[in-house]
């Protein structure tokens, strides 16, 4: 860090932050970045957020494997000299420093850590893990502007969808519509495919069933991300999707950020740390959900995952289901069967 030493003047309601190196001068910024604004939100959720506006989903910053998102503690700086609250670069450098000092982010280097999974700590740092549910927080709030722009963007060059809801989704309801979605893009490729293997499949039909494929695990990570919750989404592509389905990709998306921060500030005002297991990597905003959920994003599956097994597995799947509706039903006739016999 080039600030180390941070001396709280409370008559001013100031921090002087002096230099490590002689050759540096003190600067002086707002007190209070580093305090807790209320039970569940921190003073420091402003800087991030301001910072997060600016790079995140950018190629300044990235969330790497292990869930961390990493940028240029120069670069940080220079974004934060932008914004109201810092003077000049020197002071926003300082800010950064003082917040790395207080443990809300971890500077190695020439590099700043804004976001770590909190699982990621360990029992003696709640402290720093809470405060990590903070940045997380700020982060959602950064990405669900952002989606909300995008909505807005896709809504006028359509000019079909003039407001939409900005209600948070019922969590029960919204779980259902993502299963029905997903059961819509099955049964589609089911169709598409009939009784045939993969490989006898027309280059439309293919085209076709690996369109209706992608959908499915659009909605099948979002539904494994929610039921993991007790315990991605692509960037969207003019070429193979309509705009009605990049809008019902966002607003999916931005109900489940919505859901996600809210759970943020319970487990902030609860001191528990966070219960995922893994948060995955991402290039883009919208796969930030699938890290969360440490479900493998769609394109890596379009990737990995054989065609003709999926279609295997769909097919055995329905199969075995409509065992299970036969076998219900002779069930019930035997039932009845039997009461009419009684009766008589």
């Amino acid at each position: 860090m080039r600030y180390t030493t941070f001396e709280e003047d409370e008559k001013s309601g100031t921090v002087v932050a002096r230099p490590k190196s002689q050759t540096d001068s003190a600067v002086r910024f707002e007190h209070g970045f580093a305090d807790w604004a209320d039970e569940d939100s921190g003073n420091w959720e402003e800087l991030l957020a301001h910072l997060m506006e600016e790079v995140l989903g950018g190629e300044d910053l990235s969330i790497d494997q292990d869930g961390n998102a990493v940028i240029d503690v120069d670069d940080a700086a220079k974004t934060l000299a932008e914004s109201e609250h810092a003077r000049s670069e020197d002071s926003a450098r300082a800010i950064i420093d003082y917040l790395g000092h207080n443990d809300i982010v971890t500077i190695e280097q020439s590099t700043v850590t804004v976001l770590r999974p909190p699982h990621t700590y360990d029992e003696d740092e709640m402290d720093r893990a809470v405060k990590m549910y903070s940045n997380w927080a700020a982060a959602f709030d950064t990405l669900t502007e952002r989606i909300e722009t995008a909505v807005g963007r896709v809504e006028e060059a359509q000019e079909r969808l003039n407001s939409r809801a900005e209600d948070t989704t019922d969590v029960t309801e919204h779980l259902q519509n993502l299963r029905e979605s997903r059961e819509e893009y099955k049964q589609e490729m089911l169709s598409i495919a009939g009784d045939r293997d993969i490989d006898d499949l027309g280059e439309e039909e293919r085209r076709k069933f690996d369109h209706a494929r992608e959908q499915y695990y659009h909605y099948d990570n979002l539904v494994e991300q929610e039921e993991k919750q007790g315990e991605t989404i692509p960037n969207p592509n003019p070429d193979q999707m309509d705009l009605g389905e990049i809008i019902n990709q966002l607003e999916s998306t931005k109900d489940q950020f919505s859901i996600e921060q809210e759970r943020l500030r319970d487990r902030i005002r609860t001191q528990q740390l966070w219960p995922t297991d893994a948060v995955a990597a991402s290039e883009q905003f919208t796969n930030v959900l699938s890290a969360m959920g440490n479900v493998v994003p769609k394109q890596q599956r379009m990737e990995e995952e054989d065609a003709q097994n999926v279609l295997d597995d769909l097919r055995g799947n329905s199969d075995e289901l409509a065992q299970m509706n036969e076998s219900s039903q002779e069930i019930t006739q035997g039932e009845t069967e039997a009461e009419t016999i009684t009766e008589q």
